[in-house]
C-alpha cells in the first residue's frame, strides 16, 4: 500500500532537526484495577499497532523532492514499543521530557510508544510520539483511539487522499497569492531579548498541569465566549505572570500565538496526513485585568472565525501545502528558523471524545498532549479536555516555566481571578 505525502507533510519531514524534533506527543495515565504487568501492556499495544496500516509505513523520498508512504518490509511493532519503570512525579516528568526531546528515526515508521510503570497509586502511563508528517492532532487522536479497548475496531484506517490537480486553477493561484500576501504583511523583525524567543540548544522540559472543567464552564457562563476562549485567557494570564517577572509585560505587550484549526470537516475525517490551517492571535499579556484579557481574546477569535481559516496570516499551513515539495526540501533549513518572524508560540487544543476510555481494562485518567516547538521559540502549549478535566502541557526550555508547581499555582490563580470578578465589583453571583 502506498500514498503520496502532501507538500505540508513533506515540509514537516524536511524541517526535522535534532534540537527541534517535529513529532506530536501525548502522555496518558491509567488506573488499573489489578497489578500492572508492563510486558502485558506492551504486548497489547504491539498487537493493536500491528492492525493499523498507517503505523506499518515509512516515508520514501524521491529525487524531485516528493515522498510517499510505503510498507516497511522489516516492520516489527516490538521495535517501537518500550517499557520503563520510575518512581516519583519528578522522575516521571524527567523521563517524559527526555523521551520527547529525542527525534524519531525517520528511516522507520515514525512513531513510538513508551509504557511507564511505578506511578503513584499503582497507575501506569503510555507516552506516545507520532511524527507530524504522519498526522495532525485530529488524526493522532484517531490513531490513538484504535489502541484503546473496544473503540479501535470501529474506526477505519485512512483512505489515500484525493489527488490534487497538477496544474492549479486560476482561483487556486489567486488564493495562494492572497494567503502569501497576508503572511508577508504580518511578518516582523524578531524582538531582541524577548523571553519567548530563545536558543534551541537549551534542554527542554515537559510540564503538565490539570484543571477542573467545571471551573472553566463557570467562567464561560459568567463572561461569555467558548471554552477555548477561556483556556486561551488562562494561558495568557500565565504567560503574563512569567513575562512580568522578566520585565517584558508592558501595557501594550502581546504574544503572537498560532492557533491550529482542524480542516478535516471539509476534506473528510479519514484523510491521511495533515489537514490544518490556523488563526494568528495576539495574546494581550500586557493587559492587567483578567476580564479585559478574556474580552480581547473573544473579540479576536470571533473576528478570525468570521473571516475563516482560509485567509489571514494564520493560514500559513495552507500556504505551505501549496508549495512544491522540492522547494520545501531546499528551503526547509532556512524557513524552519523563520517562525519567530511571524509568531511567538504555538497554542493548540486537541479534542478528545468524552466517553470513558480504557487500555487492557485500566481506565484512562489523564491525557496531556505535547506540542512540538519551532526553532527559536521558548515554549509550545497544548491543551485537551477529557471528561471532567482540562489538561495543560508546556514544552519549554525556560527554567522557571519548567517548574510544575509554578504552572499549577499560576493557572489556579488565573481561574480564581476570573471567578471572583463579580465579588470584586460588588455584584451578586
Amino acid at each position: 500500500m502506498t500514498d503520496h505525502l502532501s507538500p505540508l507533510d513533506i515540509a514537516f519531514l524536511a524541517m526535522e532537526g535534532n534540537a527541534n524534533p517535529l513529532h506530536l506527543g501525548a502522555v496518558a495515565t491509567f488506573a488499573p484495577s489489578t497489578p500492572v504487568h508492563p510486558a502485558r501492556i506492551a504486548a497489547v499495544l504491539c498487537e493493536r499497532a500491528q492492525e493499523i496500516p498507517s503505523l506499518r509505513r515509512r516515508a520514501r523520498t524521491s529525487l524531485l523532492g516528493g515522498a510517499r508512504w510505503v510498507e516497511d518490509p522489516g516492520f516489527a511493532p516490538e521495535d517501537h514499543v518500550f517499557t520503563h519503570h520510575v518512581r516519583g512525579r519528578d522522575r516521571f516528568a524527567t523521563l517524559v521530557s527526555h523521551l520527547m526531546a529525542q527525534p524519531l528515526d525517520l528511516a522507520r515508521p515514525p512513531w513510538e510508544l513508551h509504557v511507564v510503570t511505578g506511578l503513584a497509586g499503582g497507575r501506569f502511563a503510555v507516552v506516545a510520539k507520532l511524527h507530524h508528517s504522519l498526522c495532525d492532532g485530529m488524526k493522532a487522536v484517531g490513531l490513538g483511539l484504535r489502541l484503546f479497548d473496544a473503540s479501535r475496531l470501529s474506526i477505519p484506517d485512512s483512505p489515500p487522499p484525493a489527488a490534487k490537480p497538477m496544474i492549479p486553477s486560476l482561483r487556486g493561484i489567486k488564493d495562494t497569492i492572497d494567503i502569501a500576501s497576508s503572511v508577508l504583511m504580518n511578518t516582523r523583525p524578531p524582538t531582541l531579548n524577548s523571553p519567548v524567543l530563545t536558543s534551541s540548544t537549551r534542554p527542554r522540559r515537559v510540564v503538565m498541569s490539570r484543571l477542573d472543567l467545571a471551573d472553566v464552564h463557570r467562567i464561560r457562563r459568567e463572561h461569555g465566549g467558548t471554552v477555548n476562549d477561556v483556556l486561551l485567557a488562562l494561558v495568557t494570564g500565565a504567560l503574563r505572570h512569567w513575562l512580568s517577572a522578566h520585565g517584558s509585560a508592558g501595557p501594550s505587550s502581546v504574544v503572537r500565538a498560532l492557533i491550529p484549526v482542524n480542516q478535516r470537516s471539509r476534506s473528510g475525517d479519514g484523510a491521511s496526513g495533515n489537514q490544518i490551517s490556523g488563526f494568528l492571535v495576539s495574546l494581550p499579556v500586557g493587559v492587567a485585568d483578567p476580564v479585559d484579557r478574556l474580552r480581547d481574546i473573544r473579540a479576536q477569535m470571533e473576528s478570525a472565525k468570521a473571516a475563516g481559516p482560509d485567509r489571514g496570516a494564520g493560514a500559513l499551513p495552507l500556504l505551505a501545502d501549496r508549495v512544491p515539495p522540492l522547494v520545501h526540501r531546499l528551503a526547509a533549513p532556512v524557513m524552519g528558523r523563520c517562525a519567530p518572524l511571524l509568531f511567538d508560540t504555538l497554542v493548540t487544543s486537541v479534542p478528545l471524545p468524552s466517553v470513558p476510555l480504557s487500555l487492557d481494562g485500566a481506565a484512562l485518567c489523564e491525557m496531556y498532549p505535547v506540542a512540538p516547538v519551532a526553532p527559536g521559540h521558548a515554549v509550545g502549549i497544548a491543551l485537551s479536555v477529557y471528561r471532567s478535566s482540562v489538561h495543560v502541557c508546556l514544552n519549554t526550555n525556560q527554567s522557571w516555566m519548567s517548574d510544575a508547581h509554578w504552572l499549577d499555582g499560576v493557572l489556579r490563580r488565573e481561574v480564581a481571578s476570573l471567578q471572583d470578578t463579580r465579588e470584586l465589583v460588588g455584584l451578586p453571583r
